[in-house]
């Protein structure tokens, strides 16, 4: 729902209905009150004005939804109202306040302005015509306080429609500046993890290679020394597959990783960030995160227990952590792209055994900018959760919405 576009549609609100309501009590009860004051022969011509009068306030429920016709209904009743009554008296409505204040909104200047002019002048011109007694310094005094109840409402709804686009096109901007940084980030960890899967593949294959070749000259002359030949050949495999379902993180240190990789600790960071974009987004992680900034609990490649981790921090590899970091930062950016304006819930939370990140959105609130088919960001994270033994779904739910659900198991001793 867009004010500042006359052709999107926009429903009426309770504020609405209310706001004509009172105009329509109001007006016709002022009008009456102050007519006590006129003698007892013009008094029914006041009366009269009550119902174009009231007319004109329930026209303003009309204000938002259809600007124009709420003009037309309004300018009548003023009209209707200033031929009532004699010559010499005049009664008026505010409503002309709030439909000027309405098209300002709604139209640019240059289309609202001159029509609002006409019917000002119009009515002058009516005005005029009914007291021609009167001078023409008065007339012209009328004719410019008219003009200004018209168009000086008009201004003020123009401006406030010209600071909510400004803040739109702000929020666009950051939010598209936030989905480019994501890409980029993105983009950059593939290339960082195709450099290490190819140093590691080469390293070891390489290995087992020479190793298969000097097991393969052995096994019929020194059958014992062919044997530990074959032992040193599995590990060597068992080494290589558990870097290559790591996607490589466990060649990296510890505190390399650390400094370079985020992790289950910044989650917290990234909702920030999003929320900063004025984005309705909540982490729900029931206590997992609680400790210090600079706790962790990753787990180094030997598999041992984490160091200064905080009570209740789940036990998962370095790049299970970063897994999960990627994950949720590829499904806010979907969110972000494919539902905009929607609510965003993320959830943390332990199962037995695993660990279980579950990233919610609402339906759209608006149409997407960019309403084009979807990229590759499933298949991002689905390359990403197979890298460290986990699993991911993702699909639409029930009323509307999108849920990402990934599921990592947790490290155990044994796995050492």
């Amino acid at each position: 729902m867009n004010l500042s576009d006359p052709t999107s549609p926009v429903s009426i609100r309770r504020n609405d209905v209310l706001l004509a309501l009172a105009f329509a009590m109001v007006q016709p009860t002022a009008v009456l009150l102050a007519s006590s004051s006129v003698p007892a022969r013009p008094w029914p011509w006041f009366a009269a004005t009550a119902v174009p009068l009231a007319a004109e306030g329930l026209a303003l429920v009309l204000w938002r939804s259809r600007p124009l016709l709420c003009q037309a209904l309004v300018w009548s009743a003023e009209a209707v109202t200033l031929l009532l009554l004699p010559a010499t008296y005049s009664a008026s409505g505010y409503g002309q306040l709030v439909v000027s204040f309405g098209m300002g909104i709604r139209f640019p200047l240059n289309r609202a302005a001159p029509l609002l002019a006409a019917l000002s002048l119009t009515y002058s011109a009516v005005a005029i015509w009914r007291q021609p007694s009167v001078s023409w310094q008065l007339h012209m005094v009328n004719v410019l306080v008219t003009l200004a109840i018209y168009l000086v409402p008009m201004l003020g709804g123009a401006a406030l429609a010209s600071s909510r686009r400004y803040e739109h096109s702000r929020q666009e901007l950051l939010r598209r500046e936030h989905e480019r940084q994501l890409e980029v980030a993105l983009i950059e960890e593939r290339r960082r993890l195709a450099g290490e899967l190819h140093d590691v593949a080469a390293h070891h294959l390489a290995g087992i290679v020479v190793q298969a070749a000097a097991l393969e000259r052995l096994i019929d002359r020194d059958p014992q020394t062919a044997s530990k030949a074959a032992q040193q050949l599995r590990r060597q495999a068992k080494e290589t597959l558990s870097g290559l379902r790591s996607g490589v993180g466990l060649l990296r240190s510890d505190e390399e990783v650390g400094k370079s990789s985020p992790g289950l600790r910044d989650l917290p960071e990234l909702v920030a960030s999003t929320q900063a974009l004025g984005v309705d987004i909540e982490l729900l992680d029931g206590g997992l995160l609680d400790g210090e900034c600079g706790e962790t609990a990753s787990v180094g490649a030997s598999g041992g227990a984490p160091t200064g981790a905080p009570t209740g921090m789940p036990l998962l590899s370095a790049m299970a952590e970063t897994a999960v970091f990627r994950v949720a930062q590829q499904a806010i950016s979907n969110a972000l792209q494919h539902a905009p304006g929607t609510s965003i819930t993320v959830e943390l939370r332990r199962a037995e055994g695993s660990l279980e990140l579950s990233v919610l959105n609402g339906p759209a609130r608006r149409l997407p900018n960019d309403p084009g088919g979807g990229g590759t960001g499933l298949t991002v994270m689905r390359e990403r959760t197979d890298a460290v033994g986990g699993s991911l779904h993702a699909g639409p739910v029930e009323g509307g919405g999108w849920r990402v659900r990934l599921v990592l198991p947790l490290a155990r001793e044994e796995d050492a």
